[in-house]
């Protein structure tokens, strides 16, 4: 029996690679892909497939904290994972209120990534600690937002108007990918305000109030430069930083799971298996809009594979995703606190019930 194993990262708690191999050492065998769908963990999975060279510079985290980054460069290739410097894995508990939060660390490795010549740019989207509609990313690029009596504005809630006059002109120069496996738009009740938010800590009258402040800079943006990102599909990714680069730059939008999917392989291995492993930290109704287990399950079904979805939670809605068995890590006396704190046992454990299921 060939097992493949797709797990995405499962936030806050364990890298794709490490989760994956727990469920394989309770199978007993198996080949792991490491995977991510453009969010935590992109650029360390294009590493691991296709090797490349770290370059490791300080920059700032969402709340301005001085930290280490970096972006993977292969020739002329920088591969920037918006998670790195934005990510809630790097602020982990420590975010205090996320209307303070920026993106300007994100904006910092662009930069440095095109000073230091890289070409092309593919840039994954997820995992973000943001929702500053690309605010902080766009100023760390040279554009200024102009506030109230025309002064400089920290966030686009106060912005009314848009200067691009010292943005880096090597940004227009560039090969730009976006990954992204999400369609929300930059605005509106499937816009970042009205859902992301909500998943990393706001009120709901704090996603209005950011609602409200997406809608203002993005007709600032509008007619700065004569594009309306408000509702772009995917411009709402990483709270809205993929729309705010939209209006700057002309990417190629690409899922994160088409990027690595071409770079490993993936439907050859595919055709090869006979149990298709995949799962996340929570599979609920946001994976049936894309997420990784989606695409892999939905990709496996297509070749007639059997798929298993291991996941940190499972709600009655994610059990639409179209996998054989579902085996949630949390359940009965077991919570998701205890799951996260300590996944590896319980990863070992769902792989035991797989060899059990199949008679491996």
């Amino acid at each position: 029996m060939n097992f493949l194993l797709i797990l995405d990262s499962f936030k806050g708690s364990i890298s794709s690679a490490e989760a994956a191999n727990a469920v394989k050492s309770g199978i007993g065998s198996g080949e792991v892909i490491p995977f991510s769908d453009g969010g935590e963990g992109f650029a360390e999975c294009i590493e691991q497939t296709c090797g490349g060279e770290r370059i490791c510079f300080p920059t700032f985290d969402s709340y301005g904290r001085e930290i280490s980054s970096y972006y993977l460069r292969i020739d002329d290739t920088a591969v920037i994972e918006t998670a790195l410097a934005d990510g809630l894995m790097t602020v982990g508990a420590d975010h205090p209120n996320i209307i303070y939060a920026r993106s300007f660390g994100t904006g910092e490795t662009i930069k440095k990534a095109l000073e230091d010549g890289c070409k092309k740019l593919i840039i994954g989207f997820g995992g973000s600690a943001v929702n500053d509609g690309g605010a902080g990313a766009l100023q760390a690029l040279g554009v200024r937002i102009i506030g109230g009596k025309g002064l400089t504005a920290l966030a686009g809630e106060w912005a009314v108007g848009i200067d691009l006059e010292n943005i880096t002109p090597l940004l227009k120069e560039a090969e730009i990918i976006f990954a992204c496996d999400v369609d929300n738009p930059y605005c509106g009740e499937n816009g970042a305000s009205m859902v992301f938010s909500l998943q990393k800590g706001a009120s709901e009258q704090t996603a209005v109030r950011m609602e409200k402040s997406h809608r203002r800079f993005a007709k600032a943006l509008l007619d700065a430069t004569g594009k309306d990102i408000s509702e772009i599909p995917g411009a709402g990714a990483a709270g809205g930083l993929a729309g705010g680069l939209m209006a700057v730059c002309e990417p190629r939008i690409k899922s994160g799971f088409e990027v690595l999917s071409e770079l490993c392989s993936l439907e050859e291995k595919i055709k090869k298996a006979d149990i298709i492993i995949t799962g996340e930290g929570k599979t609920d109704k946001q994976t049936l809009m894309g997420k990784l287990p989606m695409q892999v399950t939905k990709l496996a079904k297509s070749m007639g594979k059997r798929v298993v979805c291991v996941s940190g939670t499972i709600t009655e809605e994610g059990r639409n995703l179209g996998a054989d068995l579902y085996i949630p890590l949390s359940h009965g006396e077991i919570t998701a606190q205890m799951t996260i704190a300590d996944p590896v046992p319980y990863l070992i454990n769902a792989g035991k019930i797989i060899k059990n299921t199949y008679e491996v």
